[in-house]
């Protein structure tokens, strides 16, 4: 794993006195590629890339593991680099999965009507409610944000002269470290999240935007958490007529009850192939309406537009800046208005 140079300039301009000062936020996820560039900042100790503050995004359906394995990596961290007396932050969104859920949406097509669960064509409103804009809260306390993109997965990153990405950097990008290189460096260690053995990405349990595969998974291993899933499947049906896996039920993709018994009949999805809207990052994946819709449309909180389900789509996954989404002024939901702070 040969590590390339890539200076931040502003940084090299400043003195060592004022290096000392600087505060970086490490955004936490957990999963392979932030794990490795946390150890690997901390085991660098480069005084112009400080580790202060390691923050976690909860989204309240996380797998029980992978809160076990984030504390496994503090205690492992706290063992190890004593001196730095780093804790593990967590932040989350104001509002719970339940408001936006059951909320009625403010503009578009849809107008009025509730929202159900985020559609796996669209990128995922509960990702940016309760992971991108929580930590970009918070990242606003800091000089340095580091964000664990890998350098495979380096067109995802933020345009420089993006104003929102003037405090971000990639560690990552910048040693030129693939997600490959993240998992050997985690083996060397010891420290490989178990949850890998049977999910390629980690994220919310009844992600919308998991392959068949983790759905199978699930099922398998997470009963409980199965039946959650199960639920707000139906429920999205009842609010919004589409559900977790399907923009048109009976349509365009199974309901989990239908998955279910596919799965009982002895149906085993191949773990290699991914469907059109699977995700292929630990972020919301963005997809454009060919000639209908524009990423625009996404970072000005669109709500989506049912003439939309039929369109031909193709898939995109999302930079920083696609996910760099502001939060409206205000949201009605049912029951009552938030405003925001």
């Amino acid at each position: 794993m040969a590590e390339k140079t890539n200076p931040n300039e502003a940084l090299k301009q400043l003195s060592a006195e004022e290096r000392e000062e600087l505060v970086g936020l490490v955004c936490f996820s957990g999963g392979k590629d932030s794990t490795a560039m946390l150890l690997r900042l901390l085991e660098l100790d480069d005084p112009s890339m400080p580790v202060n503050r390691i923050v976690f995004a909860d989204t309240g359906f996380e797998f029980p593991e992978l809160l076990e394995y984030m504390n496994k990596v503090m205690e492992y961290i706290n063992t190890k680099y004593p001196e730095k007396n780093l804790e593990l932050e967590m932040v989350g969104s104001p509002r719970s999965w339940d408001d936006w859920f059951y909320g009625v949406m403010q503009r578009g097509a849809n107008k009025g009507k509730q929202r159900g669960a985020p559609l796996r064509a669209y990128p995922c409103y509960w990702a940016r409610e309760a992971k991108v804009q929580p930590l970009q809260k918070v990242a606003k306390e800091a000089d340095i944000a580091y964000i664990g993109i890998a350098a495979d997965e380096a067109h995802r990153v933020g345009k420089e002269d993006d104003p929102r990405n003037a405090k971000n950097r990639y560690p990552l990008v910048e040693w030129g470290w693939t997600e490959d290189d993240c998992i050997k460096y985690l083996d060397g260690l010891e420290m490989v999240n178990e949850l890998y053995v049977h999910f390629d990405r980690l994220g919310c349990f009844h992600c919308i935007k998991q392959p068949l595969d983790s759905w199978w998974n699930l099922w398998r291993g997470y009963p409980d958490f199965w039946e959650i899933a199960k639920h707000w499947d139906k429920e999205s049906v009842k609010v919004s007529n589409h559900g977790l896996r399907s923009m048109k039920p009976g349509k365009d993709g199974y309901l989990l009850e239908e998955l279910e018994e596919r799965f009982k009949q002895g149906y085993r999805p191949d773990p290699v192939k991914k469907g059109k809207f699977d995700c292929k990052s630990c972020k919301a994946v963005a997809f454009t309406a060919v000639g209908q819709m524009k990423l625009e449309d996404f970072q000005n909180n669109m709500e989506y537009a049912p003439e939309l389900m039929d369109a031909k789509f193709i898939d995109v996954e999302p930079t920083a800046d696609e996910m760099m989404l502001e939060p409206e002024e205000t949201c009605d939901i049912v029951g009552g208005t938030f405003d925001e702070d």
